[in-house]
């Protein structure tokens, strides 16, 4: 059975490698939504990109995911999308110091003609920041097209205090979660 990763993201495409999944990598197209709750945001995203590449390979078995970093209390709170420059890396780091923030992602499964869509979440604990760091950090554009502005699995590492859940949650595709469902629908490493 073919598995389709719904996505051509560096770090998902990694992370299934890493686990042992022979897989085809496709962009969805879908155009992502923004709802009020962060679960729903995630679940809405994983469901639609599922759903848009299962169209166009019914016999696929068609994995998709979506994950967002929400900022929870204050009127600074909320959802915070993918940093698309400097400044948006700049600025969401100057929200995320020193508080906690959650990681939410949605993973779906297509197959047969159903659509499966679970939920994972990581608390994250980022450390108070020097503007040094931040500017430093927003500069080398590792935080440019990723989730909260950071990725975890690089530089951004050494910002973070403590985690509680899944690390690879916050990388981008909860592996635990995903290997259960790629298995509930016989697809299995190798």
């Amino acid at each position: 059975m073919t598995l389709i990763l719904a996505s051509e993201s560096a770090r998902r495409v990694e992370l299934l490698r890493r686990a042992g999944y022979r897989f085809e990598a496709r962009r969805s197209g879908f155009p992502e939504v923004e709802l009020d709750d962060p679960r729903e945001t995630a679940l809405a995203n994983a469901r639609g990109k599922a759903g848009a590449v299962a169209a166009a390979s019914p016999e696929a078995v068609v994995l998709a995911a979506d994950t967002v970093v929400y900022l929870p209390g204050g009127p600074d709170g909320g959802i915070l999308g993918q940093a698309r420059r400097e400044e948006d890396v700049r600025r969401m780091l100057g929200l995320l110091q020193g508080r906690m923030h959650e990681v939410h992602s949605g993973v779906a499964v297509a197959a047969g003609g159903r659509i499966a869509v679970r939920h994972a979440v990581t608390e994250v604990r980022m450390r108070s920041l020097r503007a040094a760091e931040v500017e430093e950090y927003a500069r080398c554009g590792e935080g440019v097209g990723k989730a909260g502005g950071y990725a975890l699995q690089g530089r951004a590492a050494v910002f973070v205090e403590w985690i509680f859940g899944d690390y690879t949650n916050v990388v981008g595709l909860p592996l635990p979660l995903t290997v259960r469902m790629l298995r509930e629908n016989g697809i299995e490493p190798g």
